[in-house]
C-alpha cells in the first residue's frame, strides 16, 4: 500500500509538472478583429519564392515572431507576422520631364494588413471594416511612423525614425528620417511612384485594360482584403485603390525638389504626402503620378500604407 501511495504521488507530481510547462496560447485578438476572412500572412508564405519575368523578385522576411521574439517582449510563439517583401531593381523613371534614378530597396507585397499591425503594436484604431486580410485604415502618419520603427526593433534593425519628444495627440515632435540606414519605414514618394508604374509610362499601370480589375475604387462599401485585385507587373497588390498610402515626404511642389537622384522630398513642410487613391475616389486619383497631402496628425477610413525595407544605396 505505500509502495502504491508512493508512486501515486510520483505521478501526480509529474503530471502537474507538465501542465505547469505547457505553453500559453499567446495573444488573442479576435475580440479587437471580429469575424473575418482567411489571414493572408497565412498565404504569404505560398508565394514567396514568386518572381516576375522582370526580375523583381519577392520573399518572405519574416515567417513568424518566433524569430524575433528575443528583441519585443509582448509577444509569444504563437503570434505570427509574415510580410512578403517585392525587391525593386535600381532604375530611373520620367517624372514628368524630368529624368528620375532610384536605388534599390524591398517593399511590401500588400499594404498593411489590421492583422499585421495588430501584430506588431498590439492595438488597433477603430476600423470602417474588420478583418485580418483587410488593409488598416484610419492611421495618422505618426501611427505609421511607429508601426516603422516597431517592426525595425523586431528584425534587429536601426530604426529610421528619431524625434524629440511626443506632443498632444500623439505628434512626434521634432522627427527626422534616416534615409541611409538599413531600416523599415515609408517609402519615399520616389520610391512609391517607381513601384506602382513598375516600368509603365502609361497613365495607369494597366494602360487601357479595366480599371476595376485592378483597383477597389468608387465604392460605397468601404476596402476589401488586400491582393484581392490583379497585381503590377512588379507583382504588388492594391498601388491604386483600396486604401490610399502615406508616403515618407513632406509635401511640395515637384519643382521645387531638386534631388535627380534617390529623392527624398523637402526637409520641412506642414502636409505629409499620400498616394494611389481609395476605394471611394473616382478613377484620376489612381494615376501613377496623382498626388495628395494631408496633415500628418489626420487619419481616414480611406489611407492606409505600406512599408518598405531600405537597402542602403551602393
Amino acid at each position: 500500500m505505500r509502495t502504491f501511495a508512493f508512486c501515486a504521488l510520483i505521478l501526480f507530481t509529474f503530471m502537474m509538472s507538465a501542465c505547469s510547462n505547457t505553453t500559453p496560447s499567446g495573444n488573442d485578438y479576435s475580440s479587437a478583429l471580429t469575424a473575418s476572412s482567411s489571414s493572408f500572412s497565412s498565404s504569404t508564405s505560398t508565394s514567396s519564392s514568386s518572381s516576375s519575368s522582370s526580375g523583381v523578385s519577392s520573399s518572405s522576411l519574416v515567417s513568424s515572431s518566433s524569430e524575433v521574439e528575443s528583441s519585443s517582449s509582448s509577444f509569444s510563439e504563437t503570434d505570427s507576422l509574415a510580410l512578403t517583401w517585392v525587391t525593386i531593381p535600381a532604375g530611373s523613371w520620367t517624372r514628368g520631364t524630368t529624368d528620375i534614378t532610384q536605388g534599390l530597396f524591398a517593399i511590401t507585397q500588400t499594404e498593411i494588413t489590421q492583422a499585421d499591425y495588430f501584430a506588431v503594436l498590439d492595438t488597433l484604431p477603430v476600423q470602417k471594416l474588420y478583418g485580418d486580410s483587410l488593409p488598416v485604415a484610419n492611421v495618422s502618419w505618426f501611427d505609421a511612423v511607429r508601426f516603422c520603427n516597431a517592426l525595425s526593433k523586431m528584425l534587429k534593425m536601426d530604426t529610421a525614425y528619431t524625434y524629440s519628444s511626443i506632443g498632444p495627440g500623439g505628434v512626434l515632435l521634432g522627427i527626422q528620417a534616416n534615409y541611409t540606414s538599413e531600416s523599415v519605414r515609408l517609402p519615399t514618394e520616389a520610391e512609391w511612384e517607381y513601384a506602382i508604374r513598375a516600368g509603365t509610362t502609361t497613365e495607369y499601370y494597366w494602360g487601357t485594360a479595366t480599371a476595376i480589375t485592378y483597383a477597389q475604387y468608387a465604392s460605397s462599401a468601404g476596402y476589401i482584403n488586400v491582393a484581392s485585385k490583379r497585381p503590377n507587373a512588379w507583382n504588388l497588390y492594391d498601388m491604386a485603390g483600396n486604401v490610399s498610402e502615406w508616403c515618407s515626404d513632406w509635401y511640395s511642389a515637384y519643382d521645387a525638389v531638386a534631388e535627380l537622384s534617390n529623392p527624398t522630398g523637402p526637409s520641412r513642410g506642414s502636409e505629409r504626402v499620400y498616394r494611389g487613391g481609395s476605394w471611394n475616389t473616382t478613377a484620376p486619383s489612381l494615376a501613377s503620378n496623382a498626388r495628395e497631402r494631408a496633415l500628418p496628425e489626420l487619419v481616414a477610413d480611406t489611407r492606409g500604407f505600406r512599408v518598405v525595407h531600405f537597402l542602403p544605396y551602393e
